[in-house]
């Protein structure tokens, strides 16, 4: 004789059981995928930003600031690389270096703090930096300080503008 009773009451345990196990693991996954896509966009978009504010660099040009006078070359550049990353970030946190580079194009001594746009002809490097900081500490707990530095770069050599 079958009990129809008994053989529910089992598997709903059974069920209650493995969704207790795997809910854990399905949620982890999930902000996993969360994090890191957001990571991977921040990313994408100081690299797009850093290649806009190159564009800008190599062929000279200029902006102009909210009040209509012109603003300095190197102003430009990290004007134009904030505004792109204006998407994605707090703009004032990106840190961007405008230099030189050595004739082996090395970087030159001391290129975090420079903002040097050069001139005509010259070998230059931009290089952008964000730590980007990861919401949730089970995924932050992996990097010290909870979160990491994101750095674009790009090296150019400037048209012969005027």
């Amino acid at each position: 004789m079958f009990r129809h009773g008994s053989s529910d009451r089992r598997d709903r345990g059974s069920t209650a059981v493995e969704f207790a196990l795997t809910l854990p693991i399905f949620i982890i996954l999930f902000i996993g995928i969360i994090e890191f896509g957001w990571y991977f966009f921040v990313q994408h978009t100081l690299q797009y930003a850093t290649r806009e504010g190159m564009r800008l660099a190599l062929v000279g040009r200029t902006l102009n600031d909210p009040g209509g006078n012109p603003m300095t070359r190197e102003a430009s550049i990290i004007q134009t690389i904030r505004d792109n990353a204006s998407l994605a970030v707090n703009p004032a946190s990106v840190l961007v270096s405008v230099y030189p580079v050595n004739a082996n194009f090395t970087d030159p001594s001391g290129w975090e703090t420079q903002q040097d746009a050069g001139d005509p002809g010259d070998y230059m490097r931009v290089r952008s930096r964000y730590v980007h900081a990861f919401f949730t500490p089970l995924i932050g707990g992996f990097f010290s300080g909870g979160g990491i530095t994101i750095q674009a770069e790009g090296t150019y050599r400037n048209e012969l503008f005027d």
